[in-house]
């Protein structure tokens, strides 16, 4: 992959608008954090929850930087050269962050791979990306992991290294624990990879079928940092991500810490009650969590109420924000929520704000950021009738990736260069009826052969109905091979489903083609790190009971 991540730049003429505009620039992330480091050396960077060793561990902007560089030496004495991939498969700990900016400083292309990839994921994404070194813990969630890279070593014949953190030996992997530590080796620093080069490759959640490869700069990942509930008020913030620094929200969540200079919260423990003791703790301001977090974080809260006072505003990612949910999380988390909308490829692409009414993040999506030039495109098509205000939202700016590569074959799926910049984003919208858009579902989500059904709208309903904590809708083929919804809930009892028709006809007036046809019930969804439900997997699940 690295000969094709080396022809993936931006075109000059784009490059210079984007500058031109003020949304590029000539520096890095990795500048950013030496501004930090020189600025405010002693400022709180990273505040990272180590579950194994029940603390909170602080890094200052001046030890994050001297980590990084430490690291960044290492790597350059392992034999890593420009352009060459570092795969980074480890949880939410300080090492994680420290590695990334040590890629960019060696002149890497760093790959985290989320810790849900399986061994046959994670080995093909090891292949593909071509990397030569991998990091990994040496156990951690009950898995072995460095045994296990160990073993697949041997059918990777461009990974020459394993870098493992915890015991390397047991393996014969290579520790960096000095690096890791700020030890300098007087090695090579290397040449940095400049702005507009290609320093990531963030994987796609994968929630309706295969994951593919992001591709991003430094500059497609610093575009739209800022937030519209940035302002609310006083007092330094501290922000919170509970998707990890795998996914691109935590990614990029390390990229407002040094380009606004606000310590960040991270953990590798997914307990809603202790996030919310570490929010308590750290005197958390801003949040950025899932809709489905959101919900665990509610119910904890009005279990075990912690003194969150200082919370001043959460962002709902990745998924549409059902209006009692919303209503919930206001009343027992935070006043202000606001629902941010965006995609591996794009980064938060639309927000509500702090100015809209209350229920408003329960309903829209937001308006676009400034910097994001959007296109709405019709649905066509039979199955499409019943949605005729339904759109399919397609996006170009300086935030939008430089390339997506198939995992598979390495082969180059999309490109700015191709259809004039713009980007579809598989997501399907309305107008909302204030200036923003509503969320509608994904195209790679659509059930219906004969009527386009609005899954969010009717996932929504679901939770609404008595005993339902949630509910997902997939697609079912019924008895005269028509695709019909499936609903797939959470709940003590299996609901009744002619009731359960009957109730989302009386009080939400649905077309009949939008009723579940089939009620499952489950214990728990297959989620992703960042708690996406991992539809395709589930619905297979459900053919294979």
């Amino acid at each position: 992959m690295r000969g094709a991540l080396e022809a993936v730049r931006p075109a000059p003429e784009t490059a210079r608008r984007y500058r031109e505009q003020g949304w590029w620039r000539g520096t890095t992330f990795s500048d950013s954090l030496r501004d930090a480091a020189r600025q405010d050396p002693e400022g709180t960077a990273l505040l990272t929850w180590r579950r194994c060793e029940n603390r909170l561990i602080r890094l200052s902007f001046a030890e994050f930087d001297v980590r990084a560089d430490a690291v960044a030496e290492a790597l350059r004495g392992l034999g890593v050269r420009r352009g060459e991939v570092v795969a980074c498969r480890l949880p939410s700990w300080w090492e994680t962050a420290v590695l990334m900016v040590a890629c960019l400083r060696a002149g890497a292309v760093v790959a985290p791979l989320p810790l849900l990839f399986g061994p046959y994921e994670t080995e093909h994404a090891l292949a593909a990306t071509g990397a030569v070194a991998c990091a990994v813990p040496d156990e951690w969630g009950g898995v072995a992991h460095a045994r296990v890279l160990a073993e697949q070593a041997g059918r990777l014949p461009r990974l020459r290294h394993r870098i493992v953190i915890g015991d390397a030996v047991g393996t014969g992997g290579v520790s960096l624990r000095a690096s890791f530590d700020g030890e300098r080796t007087a090695g090579e620093p290397g040449e940095p990879l400049a702005p507009d080069d290609v320093c990531a490759l963030l994987f796609s959640s994968g929630t309706t079928g295969r994951s593919h490869a992001v591709a991003h700069s430094s500059n497609t990942l610093l575009t739209g940092l800022d937030d519209r509930g940035w302002a609310l008020g006083s007092g330094r913030p501290v922000c919170a991500t509970t998707g990890g620094l795998n996914h691109s929200s935590g990614f990029r969540q390390l990229m407002r810490t040094f380009d606004l200079r606000v310590p960040a919260l991270y953990s590798d423990c997914r307990d809603p009650g202790r996030w919310l003791d570490l929010i308590a703790e750290a005197g958390v301001t801003h949040m950025r969590t899932s809709p489905r977090k959101l919900r665990t974080l509610t119910e904890e809260q009005r279990r075990n109420p912690r003194d969150l006072s200082r919370l001043r505003v959460v962002h709902s990612l990745a998924g549409p924000l059902p209006p009692v949910l919303l209503a919930a999380a206001q009343e027992t988390l935070c006043p202000v929520v606001l629902n941010t909308w965006g995609t591996t490829e794009t980064g938060n692409l639309l927000s509500t704000g702090p100015a809209d009414p209350p229920h408003w993040a329960g309903r829209s999506i937001g308006v676009p950021h400034p910097s994001a030039e959007i296109r709405l495109k019709p649905e066509a098509g039979e199955a499409a009738e019943g949605l005729r205000d339904v759109f399919r939202l397609q996006v170009r700016g300086p935030q939008v990736c430089l390339a997506t590569l198939d995992r598979e074959t390495r082969q180059v799926l999309w490109l700015p260069a191709r259809d004039d910049g713009w980007l579809d984003t598989g997501d399907l919208v309305r107008h909302d009826g204030g200036g923003g858009l509503r969320f509608v579902g994904r195209v790679a989500e659509r059930i219906g052969d004969r009527w386009l059904i609005p899954v969010a709208d009717v996932e929504h309903a679901l939770l609404t109905y008595p005993g339902i904590r949630d509910a997902v809708l997939v697609p079912w083929t019924d008895d005269d091979g028509h695709e019909v919804p499936c609903a797939v809930v959470i709940s003590p009892v299996l609901p009744d489903l002619r009731a359960l028709r009957e109730y989302l006809t009386v009080r939400y007036g649905f077309h009949e083609s939008y009723l579940p046809a089939r009620i499952e019930r489950v214990d728990a969804f297959p989620l992703t790190e960042l708690g996406k439900v991992r539809r395709r997997l589930l619905a297979d699940r459900l053919k294979t009971a």
